[in-house]
């Protein structure tokens, strides 16, 4: 399973950097294994141009995360939110970033 979280506070970002976040602590967009609408982003380099503004390696297999907010900041700006796919994921994502830079904490990745 591939997801992407946002934790709800700084207290669950430690929680979460530990493995010890609880599910009522986390804002989550979860992509099931095979998932049409994960190929379908990845397909479409929404992924390869967060890591491109960010400077990270959101890659499968890898775990990364974006908290600077300058950097969320760029994203949310980006036109990567207008990028052409049929998934309403994309949307769930933007709304991750800006909740995490509303609640000052990150956006973190695990593929």
């Amino acid at each position: 399973m591939r997801r992407i979280v946002v934790p709800k506070d700084k207290d669950a970002e430690i929680l979460l950097d530990n493995n010890e976040a609880l599910p009522h602590q986390l804002l989550e967009v979860v992509f099931e294994q095979n998932d049409i609408d994960f190929s379908e982003l990845w397909h479409a380099g929404v992924f390869k141009e967060m890591n491109r503004i960010a400077g990270c390696i959101i890659d499968v297999y890898e775990d990364d995360g974006i908290t600077d907010k300058e950097k969320l900041q760029e994203i949310i700006a980006s036109e990567i939110f207008g990028t052409k796919v049929k998934t309403d994921k994309l949307s769930q994502i933007k709304m991750l970033f800006i909740e995490a830079l509303q609640r000052e904490t990150g956006v973190y990745f695990y593929f």
